[in-house]
């Protein structure tokens, strides 16, 4: 059986590799993913600061007559560094797309926010 004319014959040292692991995802992708994961990162660090602020005494949140005297920041940045673990572990979900620049990204962002709340906390 030969094949038809006018088609590539490959045969012994002209036969291509076949192709071997997975695929890069395509650079706009993995920049459009990696702006995405950083706009939820900012969100998510915020939620955690809003979110670890201890409340104590007879504040109320919109109160015209408060001085907002009795809140204080302490816990907070531990909700911080949380996030900034989670923002770390979320690094793992990139890697498997192979997302070069949205894992490189979320490590950088993660690093620096763990070692922001570790400055704050202190």
């Amino acid at each position: 059986m030969t094949a038809p004319a006018g088609l590539p014959h490959f045969r012994g040292a002209n036969v291509p590799p076949p192709p071997t692991g997975r695929p890069h995802l395509h650079i706009a992708a993995d920049i459009a993913l990696a702006v995405g994961l950083l706009v939820l990162d900012a969100v998510g660090a915020v939620a955690a600061f809003l979110l670890g602020i201890d409340v104590s005494g007879d504040w109320q949140p919109f109160d015209p007559g408060a001085d907002n005297s009795d809140v204080v920041f302490t816990v907070d940045w531990l909700y911080v560094g949380i996030a900034g673990g989670v923002v770390l572990l979320t690094a793992a979900l990139p890697y498997l797309l192979r997302a070069v620049v949205s894992v490189a990204l979320q490590v950088l962002v993660g690093t620096v926010v763990l070692v922001v709340a570790a400055a704050a906390y202190r």
